[in-house]
C-alpha cells in the first residue's frame, strides 16, 4: 500500500477500526493525508510523515486485497457563529494551559508540534515555558488545526478522538474537545491530588 501511493497520488487514508467488529471494519469517518516523508528500514517496516489534509467520509469498498481501497467524499466543517467559535478557542487554551501545569512531560510532546520553535530561542533549557507554548497555539490561523492537534496531543481516548473527528460543526467539535480535556483533567487530580 505504501509503495503504491508512493509511486502515484502519496495519498493515505487513516480510519480507526469499529470496535467488537469480527472482520476490520473501518468507521466510516476517517483523516485523508499526504504522505511528507518515507523511510524504509532492512526489516521491511517504513516510518512516514502523513501530513492531514481532510476529513473524509468513507464510502463502497472497490478492493479488499491486496489492501482495502475504498471510493470517498470529503466532508466540510460547519461554521455556525465566529463569536462564539472565538469563545470556544480562547477556554480551549486555557483548558490547555491546565493541562501542560499538570503534566510538565507534555510539553515536550507539544513541542515536538512546533519544530521551528527550539529551546535555544526561549533560553529555558529542554522546554518551552507554558506561556510560550500557550502563545504558538494561539498563533496558528484555523481554530480547526489547533482542534486537530490538541485531539491527537491531550486526548488518550481513541474513541473520543474519533467522536471529535466525526463531528462536522466545528462549535460541536470544539464543546466535546473541552468536555473531553476537562474529563482527562480531573481524574488526573483524582490519581495525583497533590
Amino acid at each position: 500500500m505504501l509503495h503504491r501511493s508512493l509511486q502515484s497520488h502519496r495519498l493515505m487514508a487513516i480510519s480507526m477500526r469499529k470496535p467488537q467488529t469480527a472482520r476490520e471494519v473501518p468507521h466510516k469517518t476517517a483523516g485523508l493525508g499526504m504522505i511528507r516523508a518515507a523511510v524504509k528500514h532492512a526489516d521491511g517496516s517504513s516510518h512516514i510523515i502523513l501530513q492531514g489534509m481532510s476529513r473524509i467520509r468513507l464510502n463502497k469498498a472497490t478492493a479488499y486485497k491486496p489492501f482495502r481501497l475504498h471510493d470517498f467524499d470529503l466532508l466540510e466543517t460547519k461554521r455556525r457563529s465566529e463569536k462564539r467559535i472565538l469563545s470556544l478557542k480562547q477556554k480551549l487554551v486555557d483548558l490547555i494551559s491546565m493541562h501542560l501545569e499538570q503534566d510538565k512531560g507534555m510539553l515536550q510532546k507539544f513541542q515536538s508540534c512546533f519544530p521551528e520553535c527550539g529551546a535555544e530561542s526561549s533560553g529555558a533549557g529542554d522546554h518551552l515555558p507554558v506561556e510560550e507554548a500557550l502563545l504558538k497555539m494561539i498563533q496558528l490561523q484555523e481554530i480547526e488545526h489547533l482542534a486537530d492537534l490538541v485531539s491527537c496531543t491531550f486526548i488518550s481516548k481513541p474513541q473520543a478522538r474519533q467522536l471529535i473527528l466525526e463531528e462536522a460543526d466545528l462549535e460541536s467539535r470544539l464543546t466535546h474537545l473541552i468536555a473531553f480535556l476537562m474529563g482527562e483533567i480531573f481524574c488526573r487530580k483524582r490519581k495525583d491530588p497533590s
